[in-house]
């Protein structure tokens, strides 16, 4: 005998067929525009991303509209969405927002990350160093966006994520212009090893400026390169924590020569 009112609650639950492919869309290409996947102007088209996700249609458009509105694409004369393609003006306004977003998440991080989730940065770190080291550009870019989305993360600030997330998407078909060689993929080591150090010494100052450091180093390549192809001199104009403190300067001298070391740094100048 069934009890009553049993069988008449199947009524409010929703379908989870459709809404799941959509986010699972989504989730697809926001991962591929933020590891680098994509190149600024490619044109992204209905049918062929269906036939790459293997699903139909439907799913993908959704998930194209919501990419269109977090402006992470754009519409294209032919009905089309595209790949942003980005200017040295729009360049500098993204670094501007990027250091302020992404240097509080790396302070707040310093503040509250975890053991687990160090380990996970330090591995991270390990992985982007490899592919560094063997130039291999297309796995340095994914593990380049894991690396700082663990630490954004460790924030415990989901605003600030979701602030983030959408302007990597706009960045990541970028990093190819932005470390093109293996020389300039390790050149890019040093500042996510302090950030690393940092993080283990739980010190939010120097994460701040390890992270902001970066997205300052890595634009101002974009901007070279960006200014070369449309015939002009180009370099970053503002050069936030180009002149770090003292504690700064000696934790990267400390981590430039020990690399990998795993143990904490002792900070000069600053009795225990």
């Amino acid at each position: 005998m069934t009890r009553a009112g049993h069988g008449s609650d199947l009524s409010a639950l929703s379908p989870i067929g459709r809404e799941t492919l959509q986010e699972q869309a989504y989730g697809k290409l926001k991962e591929a525009l933020m590891s680098g996947r994509f190149t600024p102007g490619q044109n992204i088209t209905l049918r062929a991303t269906a036939a790459a996700l293997g699903t139909s249609p439907m799913p993908v458009r959704d998930a194209l509209r919501r990419l269109e509105t977090e402006r992470a694409l754009v519409a294209r004369p032919n009905r089309t969405l595209g790949v942003p393609e980005m200017t040295c003006d729009s360049l500098v306004e993204l670094c501007e927002v990027r250091m302020a977003l992404e240097g509080l998440a790396a302070e707040k991080a310093a503040r509250t990350i975890t053991l687990p989730e160090l380990a996970q940065v330090d591995a991270l770190y390990k992985a982007m160093a490899q592919a560094a080291e063997s130039g291999d550009l297309v796995a340095y870019t994914r593990v380049n966006w894991a690396f700082h989305a663990e630490i954004y993360r460790a924030s415990r600030s989901e605003l600030l994520v979701s602030l983030i997330e959408p302007i990597w998407m706009r960045v990541g078909p970028y990093v190819h212009l932005m470390m093109p060689d293996r020389k300039s993929l390790i050149v890019s080591l040093p500042n996510h090893r302090r950030a690393r150090e940092a993080l283990r010494r739980h010190d939010p100052v120097l994460a701040r400026e390890a992270i902001m450091n970066d997205i300052h180093e890595s634009a101002d390549g974009l901007a070279q390169a960006l200014a070369a192809a449309a015939g002009m001199p180009g370099q970053m104009e503002k050069k936030p924590s180009r002149n770090p403190s003292p504690a700064a300067l000696a934790l990267a001298e400390q981590t430039e020569e020990s690399g990998r070391r795993s143990g904490p740094v002792r900070r000069p100048g600053r009795s225990r």
